[in-house]
């Protein structure tokens, strides 16, 4: 069965004597709700993405169609996860699992996906390496594959262990063509890794290198990551005034996406000593300026 983004749904009529059969009757409620949910994600409207994906949701439920109710809790936790609410895109998994194994159909690798990078969000880390290493057995997808590898190597990077982001790296994998996702991927654990080997400038190259990439595929929030990466290995590297720099961009970014807790983490970071007064001082105001702001 392959899981899909916006799924059709087809209801049909059986014949009766011989009166020709009637032509598919689409539910298009269920069709509308997935559409709308996938344009709201498209233009970056998350919270009306997920309430739509949630209607479809509801709706496969009420069709009792096991293909929809995996497509659209998939695109729900995904949305939820995009929208910082790892908790939400969790519970979004399991209850999309456990409705799959009441239908006689088992989960699929994307789905343990979705739920292994939420789960590493939460600090979770034991539960979501488990998932990402079903997910990287079972997917049929090599860039799937390749993603469950990634998700490997952020858990790794968060026990400090070296030879685990090496594994992760090694399994990755080279879907043919190349997607944009799997080099921005690959280029963050190669940064992760150099950091872990005290070699901050090439982390520095790599984590920019995966910045550019998701700046160039739209993903704003991986692009601010990695210029916080980018950051932490100049800061390293004995660089403070470079380190500010990035770490303030970063931190802009953020805030200007409604990512207040980590515009804030990132901010205070640009006001560490080494950093020149203009930096401080441009960091400091959009921190006074997030601090004022009325919470959303």
């Amino acid at each position: 069965m392959t899981w899909r983004h916006g799924l059709a749904a087809l209801l049909l009529l059986a014949s009766c004597g011989s009166r020709p059969a009637p032509e598919a009757l689409q539910d298009s409620a269920l069709a509308q709700a997935a559409d709308s949910g996938r344009q709201s994600l498209e233009y970056s409207r998350l919270k009306q993405a997920a309430t739509q994906y949630q209607q479809a949701y509801t709706l496969a439920l009420a069709r009792n169609d096991v293909q929809a109710v995996g497509d659209s809790g998939y695109n729900l936790a995904v949305v939820q996860l995009a929208d910082d609410d790892a908790t939400a895109a969790v519970r979004t998994a399991v209850r999309t699992r456990a409705a799959l194994l009441a239908r006689g159909t088992p989960s699929f690798a994307e789905l343990d996906l979705v739920q292994s990078a939420a789960l590493h969000r939460l600090g979770r880390d034991a539960e979501a390496d488990t998932l990402a290493a079903r997910a990287q057995s079972t997917a049929s997808s090599p860039v799937t594959r390749a993603r469950a590898s990634y998700m490997r190597g952020l858990v790794a990077d968060a026990r400090n262990d070296a030879a685990g982001i090496i594994a992760a790296l090694t399994e990755f994998g080279q879907p043919k063509p190349v997607p944009p996702d799997w080099e921005a991927d690959h280029a963050e654990l190669t940064a992760r890794l150099e950091l872990l080997r005290g070699q901050y400038r090439q982390a520095a190259v790599q984590a920019q290198r995966a910045a550019d990439i998701h700046r160039a595929q739209l993903d704003y929030r991986a692009m601010a990551v990695s210029v916080a990466l980018a950051a932490l290995a100049m800061q390293r590297a004995g660089s403070p005034q470079e380190a500010a720099n990035l770490y303030l961009q970063a931190g802009q970014s953020a805030a200007a996406r409604d990512d207040t807790a980590s515009a804030m983490r990132w901010l205070k970071l640009a006001l560490r000593p080494g950093a020149d007064a203009g930096t401080r001082r441009t960091a400091q105001d959009a921190l006074d300026a997030l601090r004022k702001a009325p919470s959303r």
